[in-house]
């Protein structure tokens, strides 16, 4: 999968970065068993945000491929 150039895909590298800060921060701050916690229990913390937020990347990467060929076509 090669990753289109437009404005699509650099809000989901921002979103991805945002989302690797996010959880480093989590990581250094409480260590990786409790990071591991808050992403198995029940409230909506910073860590469900970071999986949240994987998933818009995600999301986002594959619009911008297909925003990508519309496009050009």
């Amino acid at each position: 999968m090669v990753i289109a150039r437009n404005w699509v895909s650099a809000m989901g590298v921002l979103f991805a970065i945002a989302a690797v800060i996010i959880l480093l921060r989590d990581i250094a701050l409480w260590g990786p068993e409790f990071v591991l916690d808050f992403m198995m229990d029940n409230r909506l913390n910073s860590a469900k945000f970071v999986l949240i937020m994987f998933g818009i990347s995600v999301i986002l990467f594959l619009y911008s491929n297909r925003y990508e060929r519309t496009r050009i076509e």
